[in-house]
């Protein structure tokens, strides 16, 4: 059995939104698929995976391996009916999970933490920044938003020794506006609702969700690396 195919039949659900029954003859059998994607999540292989491919791709890109500075968000997404737990956003009218993700300057997901709708966005980036400063010990500075800055700064300063910068609108500015640096996290969460599986929550699981996450990561930095 050829542990390549297994890797591109996880990759086609990740695109299409398939269930493993529903994959195609041409894939190993969707018990096997589904063994090893359910193996490698226990063994947090898809996320040692994702770190080194980051690491690869910054310097491919000219950047060094370590990146020094991080974008942090929080993006909230309806679940299907199958899904599992999940609360209320009341900002967001729905019910459901977010998914609170750090991301480089290059929009390259470093970390991601999904939980229920209703954890506020500030308890959401604590987890996420205090997990973070083991696996990426070199940033120093994070841009948020508005929604984190209460009492993350000076929190974050007390345990990693980083800088939070709070990228706010111009005074007075309404509708849409693209604001410096908080538009390649934008853009990295939108990357993510490209594929299909990610389009809503229909995991049992909060952590399928996070290595779902991390896959569609790797999938774009294996474009990058090879474009063929």
């Amino acid at each position: 059995m050829d542990l390549y195919e297994v890797v591109c039949a996880i990759l086609y659900t990740l695109q299409n939104g398939n269930t493993w029954r529903a994959l195609p003859h041409d894939f190993p059998k969707w018990q096997t698929v589904d063994r090893y994607f359910r193996r490698f999540e226990q063994e947090g292989t898809w996320a040692a995976i994702n770190r080194v491919l980051v690491r690869k791709t910054r310097c491919a890109c000219g950047r060094s391996a370590e990146p020094s500075a991080a974008s942090l968000a929080a993006q909230s997404v309806r679940c299907s009916p199958q899904a599992g737990p999940r609360g209320r956003a009341a900002a967001k009218r729905l019910i459901g999970r977010k998914r609170h993700v750090l991301v480089a300057t290059l929009g390259l997901l470093l970390f991601v933490l999904v939980t229920s709708a209703n954890v506020q966005d500030h308890n959401g980036g604590r987890l996420v920044l205090n997990a973070a400063r083991h696996r990426f010990p070199h940033i120093e500075l994070v841009w948020v938003d508005p929604g984190y800055q209460a009492g993350l700064e000076g929190w974050v300063r007390a345990l990693c020794g980083w800088k939070i910068e709070v990228v706010r609108p111009e005074p007075g500015a309404r509708g849409f506006q693209v604001l410096p640096r908080r538009w390649v996290v934008e853009r990295s969460l939108a990357w993510l609702t490209r594929s299909r599986r990610l389009s809503r929550d229909f995991e049992g699981r909060p952590q399928t969700t996070e290595v779902w996450c991390y896959l569609a990561n790797i999938r774009l930095m294996l474009r990058r690396l090879d474009p063929c």
